[in-house]
């Protein structure tokens, strides 16, 4: 909506106007009145309206005086004169400062609604040239800066030094990890970036190549990493993808921002290796790339490969993450990586089927593994899926040794008999696999692990039965049975009669003859 100021001395003739005309069907919201010569200029020049109607003779200023001295200071509305005083001075004067109309009292209610709509169209055409201007100039000046990282040459080259005029100069990188980036992702990615950072001084934003970049001019370190992590944290809720940041080195000519736009460019071909990161800094890669490890990736990985083989799954996980550090520390590219993470579990598995009797049926096929290296985005992604894939193998060989940890695991049963014992709970507690675990319990008791845990139970009910005190339904709960006739079928079917009838056999001396 544009704003219009009424100005009139006399209240009446203010109410008038604003009834006699609808503004708000027009496209105007009157933003205030002004009441004398002096109290109309202030508001004006408070106020900045599209549209000011004011009295030619009021208190204070004349009414041509409030537009002259409105115009010198630069106020780029329109003026309609209302006056009872034909004066053809007045009228010349209003003229020379561009005032649109000159309408005499008692006002034409129709005439002042042609004039209102005419210039409500003229005022909105003026700001749409002056828009279209404003988007050009914008367009003109992100594109300069564009070449100017690029190192190609700027045709208003002063004009950009002007407005770059700082002491020093950092280019930040943003880049939307998405294999499926299209132009429009770009456009969006951009748009965001601009409107967190639309307010901040000293920061320039512009499109360059599938990238947006950032110029942080006269910002220190920290201040400028800040306001990195807010967008980061911005954009990432609001885009699809993954968002990945670099900064390259600060410069203090605007002739060497080529050379921190390349270092952060530069470290954008790492991002597999830091995608997790999100902001990835010269400074951050100067320090990896000091760091001295005693071991190699090589050996490394054969020591995870032991712990998996004897069950350390928390050294399984140490070792992994060292894994990562030595490889971000060579900075292999994704390739090298992937070949090398993908030969080496290939030839472990191989180890595991020949080394193992174990179910085929549990351990990956190559393609499988392949697949799933191959498809990961990030050095991250491939340390997860080998921390969960390696845990798993560490669970199937384990049974091998599966005799001695059966054992805990009968003791556990015999001393938690009367709880919600299942065998995937058991799988959990033990670190097993849980189809895997009812096959090696079955191979070692010789029972399978619900008709074990039923001969536990039985047996204790048995002995509880014989408690004077205790009813049947209670020696049902003490054993584990949420059931009062799923115990009733469970111990017939196992001691041959009712629990019940039980008892009275043991007290007869007749039990012999039935139990099976």
């Amino acid at each position: 909506m544009l704003k219009v100021l009424i100005a009139d001395d006399e209240p009446y003739v203010r109410e008038g106007i604003k009834n006699i005309v609808p503004w708000g069907e027009c496209g105007f919201d009157i933003c205030g009145e002004g009441t004398d010569g002096d109290d109309t200029y202030k508001k004006i020049c408070d106020l900045n309206p599209d549209l000011v109607l004011i009295d030619i003779r009021m208190p204070g200023k004349l009414g041509v005086d409030v537009i002259r001295e409105s115009v010198e200071n630069g106020f780029k509305g329109k003026f309609i004169i209302i006056s009872g005083y034909s004066d053809f001075q007045y009228a010349k004067l209003a003229i020379k400062y561009g005032v649109k109309s000159y309408l005499l009292k008692p006002i034409d209610e129709d005439e002042l609604y042609d004039i209102v709509i005419n210039l409500k169209n003229e005022i909105e055409e003026e700001k749409n040239k002056i828009r279209n201007i404003e988007i050009q100039k914008k367009y003109v000046k992100e594109y300069s800066l564009s070449q100017l990282m690029l190192g190609k040459k700027v045709d208003d080259y002063e004009e950009v030094r002007s407005y770059l005029d700082y002491s020093n100069y950092t280019v930040a990188l943003v880049f939307n990890y998405d294999e499926k980036t299209k132009n429009e992702n770009l456009i969006e990615l951009e748009n965001c970036v601009k409107n967190r950072l639309n307010n901040i001084d000293g920061v320039e934003v512009c499109k360059i190549k599938n990238k947006v970049a950032i110029l942080f001019c006269d910002f220190n370190s920290s201040h400028s990493l800040n306001i990195l992590n807010s967008v980061s944290n911005e954009l990432s809720k609001s885009l699809n993808g993954k968002i990945f940041l670099t900064v390259g080195k600060k410069v203090n000519s605007i002739d060497d921002i080529i050379l921190s736009y390349t270092t952060a460019n530069e470290l954008m071909k790492t991002k597999f290796l830091f995608l997790e990161e999100s902001i990835l800094t010269a400074e951050r890669v100067s320090e990896l790339s000091k760091m001295e490890f005693l071991v190699g990736e090589m050996d490394i990985i054969n020591k995870i490969f032991t712990y998996v083989e004897i069950g350390e799954n928390i050294k399984i996980k140490e070792l992994l993450k060292s894994l990562k550090e030595v490889i971000q520390s060579k900075f292999y590219t994704e390739d090298q990586i992937k070949i090398l993470i993908t030969k080496s579990c290939l030839e472990f598995y191989d180890k595991i089927k020949n080394d193992y009797e174990v179910d085929r049926s549990l351990i990956l096929d190559n393609e499988v593994i392949i697949k799933e290296i191959y498809g990961t985005e990030s050095l991250q992604e491939i340390i997860e899926v080998l921390e969960k894939r390696l845990i798993s193998i560490s669970k199937v060989i384990s049974f091998n040794s599966s005799d001695k940890s059966i054992k805990r695991i009968v003791k556990y049963i015999e001393n938690n008999y009367y709880t919600d014992l299942k065998l995937e709970l058991l799988a959990e507690i033990f670190n097993y696999n849980s189809a895997y675990l009812g096959k090696v319990f079955k191979n070692n008791t010789g029972m399978s692990f619900n008709t074990y845990l039923d001969t536990i139970r039985i047996d204790q009910a048995k002995k509880l039965l014989m408690e004077d005190k205790l009813k049947v339904y209670q020696v049902c709960e003490k054993v584990g049975y949420k059931n009062i006739d799923y115990f009733h079928s469970k111990f017939k079917k196992y001691v041959g009669v009712s629990p019940l009838n039980y008892k009275k056999q043991v007290e007869s001396g007749k039990i012999k003859e039935l139990v099976k």
